[in-house]
């Protein structure tokens, strides 16, 4: 092979067929998922789930604490109408018989989780927009004739996403797992709610910690989808570390083996010798003569 056939191509660091394909499979999931939430949300911010319509104990405490927000429905809890009370007589006629200060009863109505839940709700839209919109980024580039860097830009981006989106959806869990304290039992829940005139239940006495829980595992995305979510964060950094390796090693390759430049035709230093190179079909012949 003749030196000057040699030509130096730039090969450009591109994505593998396999990267592309898991770039692809992982955008469509979180835009599923996305859509889900934003289905989810519309119910809770429509008013879809009153409590009038359940039959079940744990359905109705589960709407009235956190789907259901009287407030923002405008739905308006009747107070009580008749609460007896016991009243002694200051004259205890010489018994041993303590006077009981009579005082009105007092129904407690607070929608504070269910109006907190629709502040959540609002912030995981916002974060969720975020989400799709860097998935449907990285859908439309990851197929096309793009720059590498681009690329490695648009997969950093949707990787912190998706890092801040789980973050976000745990401690979102961690907050409402600690809503146990305050809903130990049936009772407990509709009284700090408030719809202990509207609402009767089979027992009041029952566990009510299972609605929390229940709440927590669902921001968790019902943990499985979660554990996925995780491993697709994990196999986003394993791809951007790929994708600087390789361009770290093409620019060693190309700066340590440097292609060999084409020789130049000199004069010999023996005059009495023809020099050709190897490949040249017409060698070197010096005219001149020494006198």
């Amino acid at each position: 092979m003749l030196r000057h056939s040699l030509v130096l191509i730039k090969q450009p660091v591109i994505l593998l067929p396999q990267e592309k394909e898991k770039c692809s499979r992982i955008a469509y999931f979180v835009i599923v998922q996305c859509i889900l939430v934003f289905v989810g949300s519309a119910t809770i911010h429509l008013c879809v789930w009153s409590p009038e319509n359940s039959t079940d104990d744990y359905d109705k405490l589960a709407r009235i604490m956190y789907l259901y927000d009287s407030d923002a429905c405008g739905y308006e809890l009747s107070s009580s109408l008749a609460i007896s009370n016991l009243k002694f007589s200051n004259d205890t006629h010489g018994f041993n018989v303590l006077p009981i200060k009579w005082q009105p009863a007092i129904v407690t109505v607070s929608t504070r989780f269910s109006a907190k839940t629709r502040r959540y709700i609002e912030l995981s839209i916002a974060v969720h927009h975020i989400w799709i919109l860097s998935a449907i980024i990285l859908r439309i580039f990851v197929g096309t004739k793009s720059t590498i860097r681009f690329v490695r830009f648009c997969l950093s981006i949707f990787f912190y996403v998706s890092i801040s989106v789980v973050i976000f959806d745990l401690s979102m869990a961690i907050v409402y797992a600690a809503h146990i304290k305050k809903s130990l039992t049936k009772g407990m829940i509709l009284r700090y709610s408030g719809w202990s005139v509207e609402m009767k239940l089979k027992n009041y006495d029952d566990f009510g910690g299972w609605i929390p829980v229940i709440a927590a595992v669902c921001w968790m995305r019902g943990i499985f989808i979660m554990f996925i979510n995780i491993y697709c964060c994990r196999t986003l950094h394993l791809m951007i570390r790929g994708i600087r390796k390789r361009e770290v090693k093409r620019r060693l390759t190309l700066s340590e083996n440097s292609p060999l430049p084409e020789a130049r035709t000199e004069n010999p230093s023996d005059e009495t010798v023809l020099y050709y190179r190897t490949g040249e079909f017409v060698p070197y012949v010096d005219n001149k003569r020494r006198i």
